[in-house]
């Protein structure tokens, strides 16, 4: 307790441990964004985290250097700040897909792990720094095992323009399900012969989304088919 005590003291051994401490956390929460083929990686939330952390040692030093400013100036432009760089991330590809979402929040946590390492507040930054990790490792394998069992799924198609959306009805009849929503696409497919199509389709209960792919893919006219989020 008296070395934490220490390192939240401002002096520059507390200066030095702050910045080492961001740039792992940064480090650590890239590297698992990375392993996910993320495109931001290691030396982006390292140097976010870094960053912050220097604003926020920037800032105390201020407040010293100068008694009565407003210590909470700095540490407030880096969260809108990289609230801008995380909007980057963020795509939405020909397929409606919508990525970059918990890359986007990452990085502004890890701004915000920056702040508090930065600001000398270490047992709150290593705290928050196990429950990043527990979110993206525990609770993110539960949101995935989760999404896998909704009763709605949303999925691109390929389908032949003479047969692919009868027998699409067919089989939803048959299973009584409903269609809640069916888009015609203007992404050209594989298949010259064939329309694209995202359709929402309600089945009224849980059942394992990779079953009904795969009941799908065996339907005639079916050329392609694929979940999105």
């Amino acid at each position: 307790m008296r070395i934490i005590a220490y390192i939240e003291e401002f002096n520059i051994v507390s200066v030095i441990v702050r910045l080492m401490l961001s740039t792992l956390a940064g480090a650590l929460i890239g590297l698992e964004r990375r392993v996910h083929g993320k495109s931001a990686g290691v030396k982006t939330f390292s140097l976010v985290c870094l960053g912050a952390s220097l604003v926020m040692i920037i800032n105390e030093y201020l407040m010293y250097t100068y008694p009565g400013g407003d210590v909470a100036r700095l540490g407030a432009q880096v969260i809108s700040g990289v609230g801008f760089l995380g909007v980057g991330t963020i795509i939405i590809t020909g397929r409606n897909y919508v990525k970059g979402l918990t890359t986007a929040a990452s990085l502004w946590t890890t701004a915000c792990l920056g702040i508090a390492f930065g600001s000398g507040f270490i047992a709150a930054g290593l705290i928050a720094l196990l429950f990043v990790f527990l979110i993206m490792t525990v609770l993110s394998g539960i949101g995935r095992k989760a999404d896998a069992y909704t009763p709605y799924i949303h999925l691109y198609l390929e389908v032949s323009k003479e047969s692919g959306i009868e027998t699409l009805y067919d089989y939803v009849q048959k299973n009584e399900f409903r269609i809640t929503s069916i888009d015609k696409q203007q992404k050209i497919a594989l298949n010259d012969n064939d329309i694209t199509l995202l359709i929402e389709i309600d089945m009224h209960k849980r059942i394992n989304h990779a079953q009904i792919i795969e009941a799908l893919g065996k339907i005639e006219g079916v050329h392609y088919i694929e979940e999105v989020h």
